[in-house]
């Protein structure tokens, strides 16, 4: 997409901050919008976080990088044990019929079970960047744990959308956990707060590990 905004980022006190941003034209209801994170508005980093903090706001933006069951894709951002993300979607979420919008982390599953390695984080979003209503994350009391579709974390389902299969968006075929706004009584939102709510891990890639934000393709 042409005409995205130029902006920068630094670390400032620990936390990667927005400095500058110019040329917006990709703002929720501009024309043809991005369906997936446009701009990271601050990364404040928690123990153990440091993975793929190089590459952003790249590894964060577009489509998940899944596809496999059996190991967690290596195309993410480490948060850290207690670290936060916020971040702004190229496409307005609005409430819809079911899922709205779709997390995408890098869990897999272990044995024969069907359970997974997770480590989860809670969900905000808001429609200014300011004012943000959260998702109740109840997060499960071991690393390995089913996803049994009520706690209301991210990070427990594995992901098989990737920028191939067109599966993006797509729940739950394309895998990652889906959030429905009419739940926390919401009707629209453009950003969104990942705040990790993991147990352990270590350095550099300890905590939730963000692949991609997605609107959901109805």
């Amino acid at each position: 997409m042409t005409g995205h905004a130029v902006r920068s980022l630094a670390v400032v006190g620990g936390a990667l901050a927005l400095l500058a941003s110019c040329g917006d034209d990709d703002a929720p209801g501009f024309g043809i919008c991005e369906p997936g994170i446009v701009e990271v508005v601050s990364f404040t980093p928690g123990v153990g976080a440091g993975f793929g903090a190089d590459r952003l706001p790249d590894i964060v933006q577009g489509p998940p990088d899944g596809g496999k069951t059996s190991e967690g894709s290596l195309s993410v951002l480490s948060l850290g044990i207690g670290g936060e993300l916020v971040v702004r979607l190229g496409c307005e979420v609005t409430d819809g019929d079911g899922v709205d919008f779709v997390v995408a982390e890098n869990p897999f599953l272990v044995g024969a079970t069907g359970a997974a390695f997770v480590e989860p984080a809670e969900i905000a979003v808001s429609i200014d960047g300011a004012d943000f209503k959260v998702f109740p994350c109840t997060p499960p009391t071991s690393t390995v744990a089913d996803d049994d579709g009520v706690d209301g974390c991210a990070g427990l389902s594995p992901v098989t959308a990737n920028a191939d299969n067109g599966l993006a968006g797509v729940f739950p075929d394309g895998g990652g956990d889906g959030f429905d706004l009419g739940t926390i009584g919401v009707d629209r939102a453009v950003f969104m707060r990942v705040h990790d709510r993991s147990s352990g891990g270590s350095a550099n890639n300890a905590g939730f590990d963000l692949d991609a934000i997605t609107v959901r393709s109805y």
